[in-house]
């Protein structure tokens, strides 16, 4: 009726919202008919000798299948990546229009939480022996150390992370030493490559000079050769840029303490180039440096 009070909805069927004056009606215009034949199919599967029974509403969900997904269905709901370019409800009632189960119970098995990932304790140290293999000689898969781990081991990518993660917390870390420490180790790393031919006596070396866990050491090294990667795509600088650029690293290893600002930024400064540029540098200068040391 023309000025009369409507109500919002959302439709049970699509999740579009609707208004309607009939604040009863849980379904909207375009879903009317489809819910109308389901209540239609559901009276006919009682037979005409069974007792009346109460009728829901159109559009309730007691008048829809009782069809409920299957342990093996629930995978294939939660695991959906497309829900972000649908509305809620159109993405559940996609589940359940292609998995041919109710569009309620899809809704409930996409909300519910992910399940607890439960390693043996073998598993879980083998993830340790592998990751620890990596940054012991800071080699970094093309897809990443843990996903090449999960790969190799046929367990799921996030129980590679939670497992490395949990165990991590318990090491002492680089992140704990200070600047002055940090810089210590790098310092002494160019040191003894000088003198020594096998990296992992260069790592014995500097725990023992410096006192630092064999992790924190194995650790921060990593680090230093970490990012090449991403600096894949950053312009190459003149041959005369890069001269400078080392010239201020070997400036840097010399000093007694390091800089009060960041080095890529400080040596960006004095050269004229990008701090990124300057990291580039440095990593291929390291890589070859430790390459034709141990080759």
């Amino acid at each position: 009726m023309a000025g009369g009070m409507v109500f919002r909805k959302d439709c049970e069927d699509c999740g579009r919202s609707f208004f309607t004056p009939d604040r009863k009606t849980d379904v909207c215009p375009r879903c009317a008919e489809a819910a109308q034949q389901r209540e239609q199919l559901a009276r006919n599967k009682k037979g005409k000798d069974q007792p009346k029974t109460f009728s829901a509403p159109k559009g309730s969900i007691e008048t829809r299948s009782p069809i409920t997904p299957t342990n093996d269905l629930k995978p294939q709901i939660s695991a959906r990546k497309d829900h972000n370019k649908l509305s809620r409800g159109n993405a559940h009632q996609e589940d359940a229009t292609k998995l041919k189960v109710n569009d309620v119970p899809v809704t409930r098995t996409a909300a519910l939480p992910k399940a607890e990932i439960v390693l043996t304790k073998e598993q879980e140290h083998e993830i340790i022996k592998r990751y620890q293999a990596y940054v012991e000689v800071m080699e970094r898969p093309p897809r990443g150390r843990r996903r090449t781990i999960a790969s190799e081991m046929g367990l799921p990518y996030r129980a590679v992370v939670l497992a490395v993660r949990k165990w991590r917390q318990e090491q002492p870390e680089a992140k704990e030493l200070s600047r002055e420490e940090r810089f210590s180790v790098e310092k002494s790393y160019f040191r003894f490559l000088e003198k020594e031919s096998s990296f992992s006596r260069i790592k014995e070396q500097i725990i023992r000079e410096t006192g630092f866990s064999p992790w924190q050491v194995s650790r921060y090294l990593d680090l230093l050769y970490d990012g090449e990667d991403r600096l894949r795509e950053i312009p190459d600088i003149s041959p005369e840029q890069r001269a400078a650029v080392l010239a201020e690293y070997h400036a840097y290893l010399s000093a007694p303490n390091p800089p009060g600002p960041p080095l890529h930024a400080l040596i960006a400064e004095r050269t004229g180039v990008n701090p990124k540029q300057a990291h580039k540098v440095l990593l291929a200068y390291r890589f070859g440096r430790l390459r034709d040391k141990l080759s």
